[in-house]
């Protein structure tokens, strides 16, 4: 008889709104592994903390596209809160894989990945968002007490 195991894991979670970088943001940490997600406009991403703001690589790991800001709002507290249920040995967190994990978000039942028209039809708002997350990662200061 398979005995199933439940993976102890502590989480712990700093988030703010922050008006002066015009974005919200979280950092999810478990052991040492920590993720970022942030919120801006009607993207939102999720990307390995340390790659992004040590080694100044951009690489999404996810990355949302929205239609209005209450269902952006709403699912950035939707994916901190998925985010702490995942394992460490996740592909957010240890296993990150190489793909182009876009999302258009339509509503709170429907989201796709994007595809070839949507990419241009986002692609203002890809790269402005982009820019963004690379200038603003340096202004991001957040300590989690452990």
């Amino acid at each position: 008889m398979k005995k199933d195991y439940i993976e102890k894991s502590i989480v712990y979670i700093s988030m703010r709104d922050d008006n002066n970088l015009d974005c919200s943001y979280s950092i999810i940490q478990k052991e040492e592994l920590q993720i970022i997600i942030i919120l801006r406009d009607l993207e939102c991403g999720i990307f390995d903390y340390h790659e992004l703001k040590d080694e100044k690589f951009y690489h999404y790991l996810l990355l949302k596209h929205y239609p209005d800001d209450e269902s952006a709002y709403k699912d950035f507290l939707k994916l901190v809160g998925k985010m702490c249920k995942k394992s460490k040995d996740s592909k957010y967190f240890l296993n990150h894989k190489d793909e182009d994990n876009r999302i258009v978000y339509i509503d709170y039942k429907t989201e796709h990945g994007i595809n070839d028209d949507e990419k241009n039809n986002y692609k203002e708002r890809y790269v402005t968002y982009k820019n963004f997350v690379e200038k603003t990662i340096t202004k991001i200061e957040i300590e989690i007490d452990i």
